[in-house]
């Protein structure tokens, strides 16, 4: 039984991803959930998992590290064998729909009844993981917690970005090869077509203006039940600083307007081919891949692929 002030507790997925109202409705039914109540220390499922491992047989462990040791040894032309004993089988790449490649779908939670929807989604919560963990280590801060007016700021530019990336479809066709450029001549077709979306996308969802969005989401102006509430403490800080901002601007401008404006979204283009195939593009700071044409992957190919792409950084492009 959580006796705390719904607003006081944190909800986390396995995995550590801090989540909040809107993530939430987007979840699949039966996902387990982690509760966190202030003071509290959040354990992930590997946290948990080590933990366990560590108190039964530190044999395990020791297991582990061999296999850290075989993975570092020569990995480049392990991982080409692993590529290549992947890549026998690929005629079922095509394939799409649960019906079709049954397999494909084994072990996933998921609604989605073909790979281009189950991609996009995985896409999407890539992205969803990047920005709540980069929101979890704002709040973390000196500055967040200590600067007033420097908190205000980062709530406004955090709201900002939600707002964009929703605008943006959390930029899941990413990894829909259904949104692959085909080389033909629809070169403006129908990429920012929203209905072309699935029920997934945030595009979907019913929304207020961006505009009354930043005011209000992140800004926490006070609802009428915050009244009864006598403790101070730094969210009433900020919900008073808030209020007193909003005021002072409709003070000096009746028509109250946004510090930022969100952008229309563009071309929903894949960073995959066709057939779903990815490939490296190099670090960041270099042109193209030192592994040339051998560092790419097909998610799309084969169950055991689409668990290898999981680890794929795309940090490169």
């Amino acid at each position: 039984m959580i006796a705390n002030n719904p607003t006081e507790v944190n909800i986390f997925l396995l995995d550590g991803s801090l989540i909040d109202e809107e993530y939430f409705h987007t979840l699949e039914p039966q996902t387990t959930l982690i509760l966190q109540k202030p003071g509290e220390k959040v354990l992930s499922d590997a946290d948990i998992l080590y933990d366990a491992l560590r108190r039964v047989n530190i044999d395990f462990l020791a297991a582990g590290d061999k296999v850290t040791q075989f993975l570092t040894e020569n990995l480049k032309a392990k991982v080409a064998l692993l590529n290549k004993v992947l890549n026998k089988d690929d005629s079922k790449t095509v394939l799409s729909t649960k019906d079709e490649h049954p397999e494909w779908f084994q072990d996933l939670e998921t609604n989605c009844t073909t790979k281009e929807a189950y991609m996009h989604r995985r896409c999407q919560d890539r992205i969803r993981t990047y920005l709540y963990k980069t929101i979890e280590q704002i709040r973390g801060s000196d500055v967040y917690m200590n600067d007033h007016k420097a908190r205000q700021q980062l709530l406004r530019t955090i709201a900002f970005f939600k707002v964009q990336l929703k605008e943006d479809h959390y930029f899941g066709y990413y990894f829909d090869r259904s949104r692959a450029k085909t080389g033909n001549s629809r070169d403006d077709n129908d990429e920012t077509d929203s209905s072309r979306c699935y029920e997934h996308c945030p595009c979907n969802f019913s929304h207020i203006s961006y505009e009354t969005y930043l005011r209000q989401r992140y800004l926490r102006l006070p609802q009428s039940s915050d009244t009864s509430t006598t403790d101070v403490d730094s969210t009433k800080i900020d919900e008073t600083d808030a209020r007193r901002l909003v005021e002072a601007e409709k003070n000096a401008n009746d028509k109250i307007s946004c510090i930022y404006r969100v952008k229309p979204s563009g071309k929903q283009i894949a960073i995959c081919d066709e057939k779903g195939e990815f490939k490296c593009e190099g670090r960041w700071n270099v042109d193209g891949c030192a592994y040339g044409d051998r560092h790419r992957i097909n998610p799309y190919k084969s169950r055991e692929e689409l668990a290898l792409f999981s680890t794929w950084n795309l940090d490169h492009k």
